[in-house]
């Protein structure tokens, strides 16, 4: 945990939200497949697939993908870099006239680490994010051009058995803070963005595949003064390959 001490005053720092702000209010699911193809002992292929969902599961918000080339330096420090593919729906309490997109290339380094039984694992991810942008002077608005942005991310997640089972397997439990740092020049201005909590429970399908279910909620700033707070089911599945090994 040491590891955190030198960014957490910095994370502190730039989370000044004003008090006398509007709060709007937001339920939905999301829906996530993962998969991780191991290349060789070093280097992995990761892709994580979502479909978020507004008003509980009735309309689509936002479809994203985010592969990703990973290489493992030792057992608890891996780096990659990847892409992502973002589409935001015109649904919910506060969205875009029309359909839009973003593109995002970003970096990470992740740090793992264990205290007993449970594992931690320290995410930093640096995002470049090129966003269309609305032209909302025709009718119909139409996407006109893009626009550039940063965006720093820290996640702390922590893995753990709740229970054993008759069979010998265990219930899993997982929990997720992720904070999302925003900037609006190059690497100044810092301004909060988001922050995203998640608990699931979890159970081992096989030896390559977990299936995952619980609570998110997302704090997302839409403008100044005004805040985003989703109530969010989590679904998701994960299923690794591995073709690494020879015949």
């Amino acid at each position: 945990m040491k590891k955190l001490f030198f960014v957490l005053p910095f994370l502190i720092a730039i989370q000044n939200i004003n008090a006398q702000t509007e709060v709007l209010k937001e339920t939905g699911s999301w829906f996530t497949f993962t998969n991780n193809v191991k290349l060789s002992d070093k280097f992995y292929f990761g892709n994580v697939s979502q479909m978020r969902r507004v008003d509980f599961m009735d309309d689509i918000k936002i479809v994203l993908l985010r592969p990703s080339l990973n290489y493992k330096i030792n057992s608890n420090i891996t780096v990659g870099m990847g892409y992502m593919f973002f589409r935001a729906y015109p649904n919910g309490v506060v969205h875009a006239s029309i359909t839009k997109g973003e593109t995002r290339f970003w970096q990470h380094i992740t740090l793992k680490s264990s205290v007993g039984k449970t594992k931690f694992y320290n995410r930093f991810i640096f995002e470049y994010r090129f966003k269309d942008v609305i032209n909302t002077e025709v009718t119909p608005n139409i996407i006109d051009g893009t626009t550039y942005a940063q965006r720093f991310r820290y996640r702390l997640l922590a893995t753990f058995n709740l229970f054993k089972l008759k069979n010998n397997n265990y219930i899993l439990g997982k929990v997720s803070n992720e904070l999302r740092i925003k900037f609006k020049t190059g690497l100044s201005q810092p301004d909060f963005d988001q922050n995203n909590l998640y608990a699931y429970i979890g159970y081992k399908l096989f030896d390559n595949s977990k299936a995952w279910i619980g609570y998110g909620r997302n704090y997302f700033k839409k403008s100044e003064g005004t805040y985003l707070s989703e109530d969010i089911l989590q679904v998701a599945l994960s299923y690794d390959f591995d073709v690494s090994k020879k015949k």
